[in-house]
């Protein structure tokens, strides 16, 4: 009966490891999870990361979506932006990852906003999908993140005759919610009012002049105004194949004299409520407060980026990317210049230069001498520290010198104290120990009887001490 029982924990223990490799010859990959185990694990990724895994997943759960991809990808698809995955990722995407993804959302039903940032190595033959939808309001085929310049080297593969065919499909549809569109500035750079693109411009502009009235939401003035097109079709304009009058985040439509502006650097409309927008202290064109990338490293200025490459009215260090404007460099009190040298032409600031000069990279022989002031001004900026040091030490010294003189009067103070403090106890001592009055009454009797004492004759009260 003993031997049974010893011989107990290792049968189940042999059944515990067969039952484990047993559930791991169950589960040779991915796919043979449980579709809620897949699901849970893609809540963690973003939003297009977690089509891609689906199709990843099922090669066939593109063409029909099985129970596994509806699980992992959801329902609600009213927004889908490439912007939010990894750069290098979106970069990598082709013309079949991009249909298979739409396909996969059922993105002609769900799909409002599309926005194929960073997708550099399409042509637009994976937006076949989208053909004919009555839902989607916005396209941006910028190919760029958010508040990012258009421009992009090399330059990418997106096809008008692929795309074109697709947007006539939207727009022709009755009940068409396209209200915003941004293309690529690969097409807007040459224009020509015979290209392909130039004709759709003016078939979208048609879309909307069939719409109902639009008007300044601020002073419901009519828009576009001015004999202007909702997408400029000037070709000798900078604004050609860009949407006015419509904010790219919220899609209000206002008037440029009340609450909407245009980006320089994104080339983009935005109103006061989703974006701050303001001008460049140089060129005065207005800049979305994050398309910014330099600022005055003293006045903390906004600078646009056309500006410091040419160095319009300030000054760009090559080595710390530090940025400052002619009025803080004509300033006195403004310790740091930038100087571009005129024989290397190279721009550096004062901190640099002279960090490059300890440690002996520079070569050119006019950076070396603009070093010579340099190291004057910082021996002498050194020896004004010096001296204000050394007038602090002395109040330093003055104020120790205060306080211990009051630590020496504290302590004869303590001493008197201390020496005040026997004498009060006597004092209380001799108090407390007093005897009643005839006891002492009985007492003066005796000793004038023994005549030590004997009572004044003016004042009987008086007693007197008789040697």
């Amino acid at each position: 009966m003993q031997a049974m029982t010893e011989e107990a924990p290792i049968d189940n223990k042999r059944r515990r490891i067969a039952a484990a490799d047993d559930s791991s010859q169950r589960i040779g990959c991915l796919t043979d999870l449980p579709s809620g185990i897949l699901a849970h694990a893609a809540s963690f990724l973003a939003e297009p990361s977690r089509i891609l895994f689906a199709v990843a997943l099922d090669r066939n759960s593109a063409a029909s979506p099985n129970e596994r991809s509806a699980a992992i990808v959801g329902n609600e698809w009213s927004i889908l932006d490439f912007g939010e995955i990894e750069k290098d990722l979106a970069a990598k995407l082709t013309d079949d990852d991009i249909e298979k993804v739409l396909l996969c959302i059922d993105a002609v039903n769900k799909v409002k906003r599309l926005k194929l940032a960073n997708c550099v190595n399409i042509t637009g033959a994976g937006l076949e999908p989208l053909r004919g939808s009555i839902v989607i309001e916005q396209i941006g085929l910028s190919l760029v993140a958010h508040h990012k310049s258009p421009s992009i080297y090399p330059a990418p593969p997106i096809s008008c005759n692929h795309v074109i065919p697709v947007l006539d499909s939207i727009i022709e549809r009755e009940g068409c919610a396209l209200r915003h569109l941004q293309f690529p500035q690969v097409w807007r750079e040459e224009p020509s009012t015979d290209s392909e693109f130039h004709q759709f411009l003016l078939r979208y502009n048609q879309m909307w002049e069939n719409r109902e009235h639009v008007g300044c939401l601020e002073c419901n003035q009519n828009l576009p105004y001015s004999g202007n097109k909702w997408i400029g079709t000037s070709t000798h304009l900078r604004g050609y194949g860009t949407q006015d009058h419509t904010c790219y985040d919220c899609f209000k439509h206002y008037c440029y004299d009340c609450k909407i502006d245009f980006c320089w650097t994104c080339q983009t409309d935005y109103c006061e409520d989703c974006t701050t927008i303001s001008d460049c202290k140089y060129c005065d064109n207005s800049h979305c407060n994050d398309c910014y990338e330099h600022e005055c490293h003293e006045c903390n200025e906004k600078i646009c980026s056309k500006c410091v490459e040419e160095q319009y009215e300030c000054y760009n260090c090559a080595d710390c990317d530090q940025v400052l404007c002619s009025e803080c460099i004509d300033d006195e009190d403004v310790k740091t210049d930038v100087y571009t040298c005129n024989k290397c032409h190279a721009s550096c600031c004062d901190v640099c230069r002279l960090r490059k000069f300890r440690q002996g990279q520079l070569r050119c022989t006019d950076c070396i001498k603009q070093v010579a002031p340099l190291l004057v001004g910082e021996s002498m900026r050194m020896c004004k520290e010096i001296e204000l040091l050394k007038i602090e030490n002395k109040k330093l010294q003055c104020e120790i010198k205060e306080l211990r003189t009051k630590e020496s009067e504290g302590e004869k103070s303590m001493m008197k104290l201390k020496r005040v403090r026997p004498i009060l106890r006597c004092v209380i001592i001799a108090i407390s120990s007093v005897p009643p009055p005839q006891f002492v009454k009985k007492r003066v009797e005796s000793l004038i009887e023994r005549e030590h004492l004997e009572r004044d004759e003016a004042d009987r009260r008086v007693y007197r001490y008789m040697a």
